[in-house]
């Protein structure tokens, strides 16, 4: 059984109201009338009506102008707009502003019936409309899905293949992005914030392709020329990914990872809450795995070492907040530490 079609007519004539309202109910309509743009406003508040028949002239008030205030009330009403002193010019700026159909007075119940199924036929096709472009969505959503992972793995493996390079550190992102998980956690982000941590955490040192197998293997002291080559990573892992549209929400936590709470870090010397969260907390799971490693100019030091140097460098290097969240994480939690 088909749902009835619920009407609301507005006009400030009660001969128009009492006779249509009765010829449209006899025939199997839900009926509510109005004589007033007050009381249209109250019933539409109330009630869920399919489409309003509404007179243009409401003593004070317009029809088209009450048709965008019950609009704001009710998004999915459709109107019919009716008047005694119709126009072209009227009738087009009525379907302009929104109406679905145009009446002019004198009308007949056969009109209203014939408007009625119009109305009727284009609320259909419009909800078929919502429908297929709901399912496009989601198709086009599962297809980008699809494609981040896709890019997702293979730039995780050029990560993995350039930490053989980078010595020492092999393994390095993944710990990192299983870190800030745990950062993630106690700060109790939003599961999208935790899935770009995740991704741009894995990704952070991606940059580092792009330098000489000869810097990143150096045994001593680098250079000013090849110290500066090694601080541009983050902005050549952004080069990298900014072709990938699935990775622009995580461009701008690499391309800060490696700026300082007090505003001494790189590459623009932002400083505090003007460093966007991602890479705040990028920045210490990075450090904390940086000073457990092993590299050729010093060995790895401890996991009650590494704490220690986190929590003297917060409020200069780190963000204060994100240091004792991963302390007090590590203080719980303590076996979630341990990765391969």
């Amino acid at each position: 059984m088909s749902e009835i079609t619920r009407i609301l007519l507005v006009d400030d004539e009660d001969r128009i109201l009492e006779t249509f309202s009765m010829l449209l109910g006899d025939l199997g309509y839900y009926v509510k009338t109005a004589s007033d743009g007050c009381t249209a406003i109250t019933l539409v508040s109330e009630e869920t009506f399919d489409i309003v028949f509404l007179d243009q002239f409401l003593g004070t008030i317009k029809g088209l102008d009450l048709m965008q205030k019950m609009s704001g009330i009710d998004p999915d009403l459709y109107y019919v707009i009716f008047t005694a002193n119709g126009s072209p010019s009227l009738a087009v700026e009525a379907l302009k502003r929104g109406a679905s159909d145009f009446i002019t007075k004198p009308f007949f119940v056969a009109d209203l019936i014939k408007s009625i199924d119009y109305v009727g036929k284009k609320r259909d096709l419009d909800r078929q409309k919502k429908e297929l472009l709901a399912t496009l969505e989601t198709r086009v959503s599962e297809k980008e899905s699809e494609l981040r992972q896709i890019y997702f793995s293979v730039l995780s493996s050029l990560a993995q293949a350039m930490e053989k390079k980078d010595t020492g550190t092999y393994g390095h992102c993944r710990r990192v992005s299983h870190y800030v998980r745990l950062i993630a956690a106690a700060l109790d982000l939003h599961e999208n914030d935790r899935n770009d941590l995740k991704v741009a955490a894995m990704l952070h040192d991606i940059g580092k392709i792009g330098i000489s197998d000869f810097i990143l293997g150096k045994n001593g002291r680098l250079t000013n020329d090849e110290l500066d080559n090694i601080r541009r990573h983050p902005q050549k892992g952004v080069e990298i990914l900014k072709p990938l549209k699935q990775f622009e929400s995580i461009l701008p936590a690499i391309l800060h990872h490696h700026e300082n709470y007090d505003g001494s870090g790189y590459p623009e010397g932002l400083s505090g809450e003007n460093i966007p969260l991602l890479s705040r907390i990028i920045s210490v799971a990075d450090s904390y795995d940086v000073i457990l490693s092993d590299r050729p100019y010093r060995a790895g030091t401890t996991n009650e070492r590494a704490f220690k140097e986190l929590l003297r460098c917060s409020g200069k290097q780190f963000d204060p907040e994100i240091v004792q969240a991963f302390v007090d994480m590590h203080t719980r939690y303590a076996d979630r530490f341990v990765t391969s």
